[in-house]
């Protein structure tokens, strides 16, 4: 008998744990670009502030793992054929991540020559990991021809 390779399938659950968890590896960076653009840094102390924000994001990430495991059932009975507002949030968030590592290493107080060389790198590495992603987790392949 001749098996298929057929692509898996991934529930709600799979796919909001996938978005959760990236959400709050970025969380950080992204709330630094809004206070680059506000320039908070001339009012509070960035590595103080940094500091706190990285607490409340392991704080965040707590309630976040205890609220999906508690809805794990739930969200494990349903299953979409392609996630595409899902991966629409996840370019969202790769694009001000992106952005946000950057803000990340001016404020660390890297030599701001190099950023154009940091973003380059950084941005091939993450598009090659959401076409990966798109690929695999949401059946969103936006390369292939129809």
């Amino acid at each position: 008998m001749i098996k298929k390779n057929k692509p898996k399938i991934y529930s709600q659950f799979e796919i909001d744990i996938l978005l959760f968890y990236f959400s709050m590896i970025l969380f950080m960076p992204i709330v630094l670009v809004f206070t680059y653009l506000f320039e908070v840094d001339t009012l509070l102390n960035i590595n103080t502030f940094m500091l706190w924000l990285l607490i409340g994001n392991f704080i965040l990430m707590a309630i976040g793992t205890v609220i999906l495991a508690a809805r794990k059932d739930l969200l494990k009975r349903r299953v979409k054929p392609v996630y595409r507002f899902e991966f629409i949030y996840l370019l969202f968030l790769f694009g001000f991540g992106l952005l946000g590592f950057i803000v990340v290493y001016d404020y660390m107080g890297g030599d701001r020559a190099y950023i154009a060389n940091i973003l380059v790198v950084l941005f091939a590495v993450l598009l090659f990991l959401v076409i990966y992603l798109g690929r695999k987790f949401f059946k969103f392949d936006y390369m292939k021809k129809k």
